[in-house]
């Protein structure tokens, strides 16, 4: 018997401690994040799907999105507050708006810190706030 409560107890410590709710991103996921600020200029949004966003896969630690017109995606990493993006990868289709989505794009490789809060999620470099995104929820695909 008292193997059996060793064995549950050692069960119960490894699926807990390894929960993904225990990561700071952990309701990053299912949420679409949406671009409102780059470098402290309002983003004028559509409210279509050419408004450029981010969503996290926290269990897989990589991001997809949208540059504008671009798909985005790549991996991350979290420590504490701060924040590694990989290298973003995209399509390369032509688009009307391009140097607003090269000036977004580079500006996601200068991301080294985060913060949530309430409803945005707010990008920095050091301690400037270089993209703000408010969260919306992931619509049906």
């Amino acid at each position: 018997m008292k193997k059996l409560v060793f064995i549950l107890l050692i069960a119960v410590i490894a699926t807990t401690s390894c929960s993904p709710k225990l990561s700071p991103d952990y309701n990053w996921g299912n949420q679409r994040w949406v671009l409102t600020e780059l470098k402290s200029v309002p983003v004028q949004l559509s409210g279509t799907r050419k408004d450029a966003f981010i969503e996290f896969s926290p269990t897989e630690k990589r991001f997809t999105g949208n540059g504008g017109c671009n798909r985005i995606n790549g991996n991350y990493e979290l420590r504490n507050d701060k924040i590694s993006l990989g290298e973003v990868i995209s399509t390369k289709m032509s688009c009307e708006d391009v140097s607003f989505e090269t000036t977004f794009l580079n500006t996601l490789a200068d991301v080294n810190k985060y913060e949530v809060q309430g409803n945005a999620l707010l990008l920095k470099h050091n301690k400037d706030v270089i993209l703000k995104f408010e969260s919306r929820n992931r619509p049906n695909q």
